[in-house]
């Protein structure tokens, strides 16, 4: 299974720098398959840094703007996502400066979950929906970049390393963050609350 997982991250890898070997020849082609492969990662990266949809289709379209037009000048990178990724938070970040950021984490699916329930189970997800409101307002209350932190380490699975990468900071201040962002959430959260951090990566991906 390691084996396997590995592989496909290899093969992505290689289509990947694929594509960027396109751009650089001044192939479109490249940069479309680049822009639909991750831009739903990147719309979900956005909407945990900034809950602005507008703003962050706006920001990502400027990213492949920027790419496109500097295609020539670009640099090489042997990781294309995680360019991808840093270059939207930076761009996110700069967009809204020294605003105040707090998040909004709703799926764009939320909603439909919540009221597909059946009558028989209305009261057992009455309480997890208790809990998850719960879980959500704390986690709208924590800082933009502790969020986006979060975002990165549990939900996309980015290790501590590529996290720093990404926000632009070093590795020590990833794990600070990433450890006041659960301090937090724990102070907020009561003791029956707080088993929902358990499932917290699931939380994240519904």
């Amino acid at each position: 299974m390691y084996e396997e997982k590995l592989y496909r991250t290899s093969v992505q890898e290689v289509d990947d720098i694929e594509y960027w070997k396109q751009i650089k020849r001044g192939e479109r082609a490249g940069l479309e398959a680049l822009y639909l492969k991750y831009t739903q990662e990147l719309f979900r990266l956005g909407m945990s840094i900034k809950s602005d949809r507008s703003l962050v289709k706006d920001c990502i379209q400027e990213v492949f703007f920027k790419i496109w037009e500097y295609r020539n000048t670009v640099k090489t990178t042997d990781n294309v996502k995680l360019y991808l990724f840093k270059c939207l938070s930076n761009k996110i970040h700069k967009e809204v400066g020294k605003e105040k950021k707090r998040y909004v984490f709703f799926n764009l699916e939320l909603e439909d979950r919540f009221y597909s329930e059946t009558e028989a189970d209305k009261d057992i997800n009455n309480v997890k929906e208790s809990k998850n409101l719960a879980l959500m307002k704390s986690i709208k209350a924590l800082s933009s970049r502790q969020r986006e932190v979060i975002h990165l380490l549990y939900y996309e699975n980015h290790s501590y390393e590529d996290t720093s990468i990404i926000m632009g900071i070093n590795v020590q201040s990833v794990y600070t963050l990433a450890w006041k962002a659960i301090a937090n959430l724990k102070k907020s959260l009561n003791i029956v609350a707080w088993v929902s951090l358990i499932y917290l990566p699931y939380f994240l991906s519904i």
